[in-house]
């Protein structure tokens, strides 16, 4: 796959799902459950209703009121090699960073589906330096190569509650998200909730497919969750995925591959980007930043 060039981003891609668990009071006497449901079952109800999780998903990742949000995403990538020792740079090592950014618009749909556009770029950092990335020194060849200037490009998605995600042009995109009603892991303590997502996922390019396992996991406040006047929900998020060797890497079979770790924030306006990340956004990619997207 050429990283120069539009792709499929990998949080496009790999929406996940699971099993739901919710934090759960004393059981209520039998004849006041017979009579009202607890307070605890209805929270239950809502956190196992796929079209609840639907819409919640679109409020965690952008802004069901119609507004553009931007996503800051910046994180690192790690090599881990089987079968190697534990001394620094063997079993495992931070091979680079990472820095982009994702524009995204979200809506509700009629049929309770969350419709999104967004594009999104990332740049390449040295693993230690505070620089960009211009070449890369592959410890295992011995190749200096040249690392790709950016990755990304536009998408077009929905998620369903009934069938999970649906990319606009995901032909060869294989996910185990998909199919399947839209479900979050939940884990609620006093006022804070903890949801996360996962997905097994294979994506082919010609005679090429490349498997990837990712978590996505969000921690809000649980009365943001629950009221559905938040169009959108403040939140830490994070995303680690286990991924195959990058195609620039030149690995060819060498056993190993790759762990990513990414850590978001939503922004309320482009203006907050870090000025280093705008200066290379308007160097590499200009006029990127200042364009809206629409429907």
């Amino acid at each position: 796959m050429n990283d120069t060039i539009p792709v499929l981003t990998r949080r496009d891609c790999l929406l996940g799902g699971g099993l739901l668990l919710a934090a759960r009071s004393t059981p209520a006497p039998a004849a006041a459950t017979a009579s009202a449901p607890s307070a605890t079952q209805k929270l239950d109800a809502r956190i196992a209703d796929p079209s609840f999780n639907t819409e919640l998903v679109g409020r965690l990742q952008g802004d069901l009121s119609g507004r553009q949000r931007w996503i800051h995403n910046p994180g690192f990538v790690f090599a881990t090699v089987p079968g190697q020792g534990l001394a620094p740079g063997e079993f495992g090592r931070l091979l680079y960073r990472v820095e982009g950014f994702t524009a995204r618009i979200s809506r509700l749909t009629d049929d309770g589906s969350v419709e999104e556009r967004s594009h999104s770029w990332m740049f390449y950092r040295h693993a230690e330096e505070d620089r960009w990335l211009e070449k890369f020194d592959n410890p295992w060849t011995g190749e200096t190569l040249d690392a790709p200037p950016f990755r990304g490009g536009p998408s077009h998605s929905w998620l369903r509650p009934a069938t999970g995600p649906e990319l606009d042009g995901g032909t060869g995109l294989e996910s185990t998200a998909i199919g399947r009603p839209t479900h979050l892991n939940w884990r609620i303590h006093d006022s804070n909730v903890w949801l996360t997502r996962h997905a097994a996922s294979r994506l082919r390019s010609g005679a090429t497919a490349r498997n990837e396992f990712s978590i996505d996991q969000w921690i809000c406040r649980l009365d943001h969750v629950l009221d559905s006047r938040h169009r959108h929900v403040p939140a830490t998020y994070s995303w680690t995925s286990q991924a195959e060797w990058q195609p620039w890497l030149r690995m060819g079979n060498r056993p190993g591959g790759l762990l990513w770790r990414i850590d978001s924030v939503v922004l309320d306006d482009v203006a907050q980007l870090p000025t280093a990340f705008v200066d290379r956004m308007q160097k590499l990619l200009p006029g990127k930043l200042s364009e809206r997207l629409t429907w």
